[in-house]
């Protein structure tokens, strides 16, 4: 299924240059490019989104959890629970989104 139609075509080729781009790109670049690259190809990209989604919620080269880290866990929770349940990997991607979820509810206390 392509939704194509509903995306731009700049922002789909915008987000397919951020992630084939030699350099070293941020969480939060990734993050946006597999937001668009979604809604283009679900299959393909859902998975991934909801690792980026993982890795910006703690920002490594300080050390410290972002602040809407919790908002990010529930978004990737979302991805992952948005996969075809016929995907064989589904299971670990959801495992792994609300372990990470979670985690964060704990820290809230």
């Amino acid at each position: 299924m392509n939704h194509a139609g509903k995306v731009d075509q700049d922002d789909i080729v915008r987000a397919r240059n951020v992630l084939l781009a030699s350099g070293r790109r941020t969480p939060r670049e990734e993050v946006d490019a597999y937001r668009v690259l979604t809604q283009v190809s679900p299959a393909s990209y859902l998975p991934l989104l909801a690792g980026a989604l993982q890795r910006l919620s703690y920002d490594t080269s300080v050390g410290k959890w972002h602040p809407s880290s919790l908002a990010l866990c529930e978004e990737a929770v979302a991805a992952a629970r948005s996969i075809d349940p016929a995907e064989t990997a589904r299971a670990d991607v959801l495992y792994r989104a609300l372990d990470s979820c979670q985690r964060q509810l704990y820290m809230a206390g």
